[in-house]
């Protein structure tokens, strides 16, 4: 069983705080949050649910999870290149270009979040 290493009590604000900061941008799992603040992943995942943007999309109600989809068609040279980019053994993009354009897209759900909720705020 793993230990875990408990820190200075934190206030809930902080704590919350802290625990959004690990899950956005370490990446880090809720077990892995958990292990370093020293405390349990239940609290780890509520806490992520209490600072989640209000304005998301719901999620699918049949339990059913959703197929992945593009929103806007890609041009026929962007797949060529990214096909390119390929590893040929596998087929999958390799590591640093995934790296990247995962690093990108986050870059840009967080600006994203950013203006859900400053659109959220002045609906109050």
């Amino acid at each position: 069983m793993a230990t875990t290493q408990p820190t200075d009590t934190l206030d809930r604000a902080t704590r919350r705080a802290t625990v959004r900061r690990l899950a956005d941008e370490e990446h880090l799992s809720a077990r892995a949050i958990a292990r370093r603040l020293g405390i349990g992943k239940d609290t780890v995942r509520r806490d992520l649910d209490a600072t989640a943007p209000t304005s998301a999309p719901p999620a699918p109600t049949s339990g059913a999870p959703r197929a992945p989809r593009l929103l806007y068609d890609l041009e026929p040279s962007l797949i060529q290149d990214l096909n390119a980019l390929t590893d040929p053994r596998t087929g999958a993009l390799i590591e640093p270009v995934r790296r990247y354009i995962h690093a990108a897209a986050e870059g840009r759900r967080t600006g994203l979040r950013r203006v859900w909720q400053r659109l959220a705020d002045e609906g109050e």
